[in-house]
């Protein structure tokens, strides 16, 4: 063999020849920073800087700056990276917050599978910075107990808090104890991330129709970024409690109206059936059924009035000049038959999930209508928010005079 022939000086250089050739390549090049001195105000102009590199192989990556006082800033932590050119930005902010006027270090670590590490540096000088803080102030969630169920009592929130500048986004939303994100709607009085106040009006969808989220508690979050990157986040406390949409019919879409042909002054009758069949109590107030009006009276005139998420059985009838639609309402069942709930308004009548009542009442025709033979109906009202069911159990009544 030839190697044995050598003397053994040689065969020593042979070998550490041989060695240095199975040797591990540099892991950790082609750093560069561009530009190295950046001005982080939002005014286009070198805001931002390049920070390259470039792998030879897969390795964990960490980069971190080191300011003038010592102080670490860390913008990766042993990150996974596969071979080749790697290109991050820096516009000055680290974990939500501008990094001061000064110069820094920029610190490279890689670390490959078998644990060769290798380091390198730059440098990058910060200045001209935008000095004006990001603050969330005054955060207020009022009330911090709410029932989003349209009963017109307790069913919105107030969410304010005021921006020390202007930002570039906003997010408002409530966290609940699953980590699920609602959102709340923007303000829709002052323009999205203007500085100063702002508070937005919260109803968990209520007034689309939706579902509520779950009853619980819930952290209310604010979270701003202005347009350096600096972000600022303040939270709150918020429960639900009795959430739901409210749902009730007239069963069959059904009622009687009689008799067909009634004199003037004389009474016309009405009976129905209504069930709440929804998850939520629903809100009733008087008259109580079985009250006859004149059809010179109206709910107003006899001291019940309209009052918003309240659910009452009206009657209408054609001609009505009154002003108003359903002029006769009675309450969803007697006093006996509902459930008295202590409420931030007092005392009120709820028909309960799964209860059945029915509903009578009468209208005496003290007036004379506009045609002999007018039609006559009922409906259920969610005053101030829809008609539930209209035109229900329509009649033409022949009125005698």
């Amino acid at each position: 063999m030839l190697l044995r022939r050598l003397p053994v000086p040689l065969l020593l250089v042979v070998a550490l020849i041989l060695l240095s050739g199975c040797g591990p390549t540099e892991l950790l090049k082609d750093i560069q920073i561009r530009p190295e001195a950046i001005s982080p105000n939002a005014d286009g102009d070198s805001d931002v800087a390049e920070v390259g590199y470039t792998l030879t192989r897969t390795a964990q990556v960490s980069i971190y700056l080191i300011g003038e006082d010592g102080s670490r800033h860390d913008l990766r932590t042993r990150e996974r990276r596969s071979k080749g050119e790697r290109v991050a930005y820096f516009g000055g902010v680290v974990d939500g917050l501008l990094l001061p006027d000064g110069s820094y270090r920029v610190v490279f670590e890689a670390e490959d599978a078998r644990g060769r590490t290798e380091t390198a540096e730059a440098s990058l000088t910060i200045s001209g910075g935008d000095p004006a803080p990001l603050r969330i102030d005054n955060l207020r969630v009022y009330p911090d107990t709410f029932t989003p169920n349209r009963d017109g009592i307790g069913d919105r929130v107030s969410i304010g808090y005021s921006l020390s500048k202007e930002v570039e986004r906003v997010d408002v939303y409530l966290l609940g104890p699953d980590g699920t994100r609602y959102p709340v709607r923007e303000d829709r009085i002052r323009e999205v991330g203007a500085p100063g106040t702002h508070e937005h009006d919260y109803d968990g969808g209520i007034d689309l129709g939706a579902t509520p989220p779950p009853d619980g508690d819930y952290t209310v979050i604010v979270r701003a970024v202005d347009f350096v990157g600096n972000e600022a986040v303040v939270q709150g406390e918020l429960t639900i409690e009795q959430g739901g949409v409210p749902l009730v019919q007239i069963v069959n879409r059904d009622a009687v109206i009689q008799p067909s042909i009634v004199a003037l002054h004389s009474t016309l009758y009405f009976t129905c059936t209504v069930k709440n069949i929804g998850q939520v109590p629903v809100r009733t107030t008087g008259p109580e059924p079985g009250t006859v009006y004149s059809t010179s009276e109206n709910y107003n005139t006899i001291e019940h009035y309209e009052e918003a998420g309240v659910f009452r059985v009206g009657m209408d009838y054609e001609g009505n000049s009154a002003g108003r639609a359903y002029p006769f309402r009675w309450q969803l069942g007697s006093d006996a038959e509902l459930t008295l709930v202590d409420t931030g308004i007092g005392p009120q009548r709820y028909l309960m999930p799964g209860q059945t009542v029915t509903v009578t009442g009468g209208v005496t025709i003290d007036d004379t209508p506009v045609k002999s033979q007018p039609y006559f109906w009922v409906g259920l009202i969610h005053e101030q928010v829809w008609n539930v069911e209209d035109r229900v159990g329509a009649v033409q009544i022949t009125v005698g005079y």
